[in-house]
């Protein structure tokens, strides 16, 4: 029996409300449960991405599929693929190769789909440095390929905005790497898959850095372009970047080599004063700023350098000839620094980056 009196109906009322406090974080505990339940579900549901093709390269970590596929429009979550894979212990299981995904497959149904072995490739190796036009052709040369319709793909400004990159042209974006193709690919599938490849590396880190300083994903190819026709000495890339970082917040022509370069016919060659007053957008002697877009495909160490520039104050560099450089904060020790380089400059010029 309940005890009586004033006691008993303190304890009844305490016993009352602990049983209700109790109850209401049980019903939480459920509502976040069930929530969870249907976030997952949800996530997991096909995006309602028809049949198609997605190339995944030798040595990608689940990370960087599970972003590739999300920008493909073949999930919904990332974070979703990676979890499952971290369930089933997949993750050091997906096979490189050409997956077919049908059309309603699920997050599970897809990681499933990566585990499957897939038929051998040949290698096609595309070097940083080069433009969109040598990239082109060394497709078509080595991956069997109409190198008319790789251009039209290319410079379509409909199909480039499709991808995700805002300009009309991919210049600066078949990003530079060993790719594994496939004889039945064509030249689309191609052209897809290294703009993929550039998404899964500019991502994450790069990306939140670039918000971070006010640059868009444009702004900061187009820098990393000018850094990769500088750069032949990996520890200079960040000072290299640096330089053009502080001509521009002081407002300064760039000045930048590759991009008169790039503006001339039958570059890369020996730039002579008259280059220098070449009337074209991308010639950084004579117009402020940076260039309309980048001059030729930046690799993932320069776009790393575009972002995180070295914490120094120079605003000059001069090439002393055998790939390092001479850096400078005034304009009389850079005229010093040019004396002193000239005839070694013009005994072993070349240009920084070959075809």
């Amino acid at each position: 029996m309940a005890p009586d009196g004033p006691d008993g109906r303190r304890s009844w009322r305490s016993h009352n409300l602990g049983s209700a406090i109790v109850h209401s974080i049980i019903a939480l505990a459920c509502i976040g449960a069930v929530g969870f339940v249907l976030l997952v579900l949800t996530l997991n549901r096909s995006t309602g991405w028809g049949p198609g093709d997605v190339v995944i390269q030798k040595g990608m970590s689940v990370e960087q599929i599970g972003r590739l596929l999300h920008n493909e429009g073949v999930i919904r979550s990332p974070r979703l693929l990676v979890l499952f894979s971290m369930v089933n212990r997949s993750s050091r299981n997906l096979k490189a190769g050409i997956h077919h995904f049908q059309e309603g497959m699920d997050t599970w149904e897809i990681l499933e789909e990566l585990t499957v072995s897939k038929a051998e490739f040949h290698e096609v190796t595309i070097p940083e440095g080069r433009t969109l036009l040598q990239t082109l052709t060394r497709l078509a040369a080595t991956a069997d390929l109409d190198e008319r319709e790789l251009r039209r793909i290319a410079t379509d400004p409909g199909f480039c905005r499709r991808l995700g990159v805002d300009a009309d042209n991919l210049e600066g974006y078949l990003f530079p790497e060993t790719y594994r193709l496939s004889p039945t690919m064509d030249e689309e599938q191609v052209i897809r898959m290294l703009i993929g490849q550039f998404f899964a590396v500019f991502s994450g880190k790069l990306k939140e850095r670039a918000q971070e300083i006010g640059m868009s994903v444009h702004e900061v190819v187009t820098l990393a372009s000018i850094i990769e026709g500088e750069a032949q000495l990996e520890e200079e890339r960040s000072t290299i970047s640096a330089v053009y970082h502080n001509r521009l917040k002081h407002g300064m022509r760039l000045q930048a080599d590759p991009t008169v370069q790039y503006a001339i016919e039958g570059g890369p060659r020996r730039l002579f004063y008259r280059d220098y007053r070449i009337d074209s957008p991308y010639n950084t002697y004579r117009h402020k700023g940076l260039p309309p877009g980048p001059v030729m495909n930046p690799g993932a160490a320069s776009l790393a350098a575009a972002l995180f520039p070295a914490n120094v104050d120079y605003l000059y560099f001069v090439a002393k000839g055998d790939g390092s450089h001479v850096f400078s904060r005034t304009s009389r020790e850079h005229d010093r620094a040019k004396h002193r380089t000239r005839w070694a400059r013009r005994r072993n010029w070349q240009p920084s980056k070959t075809p």
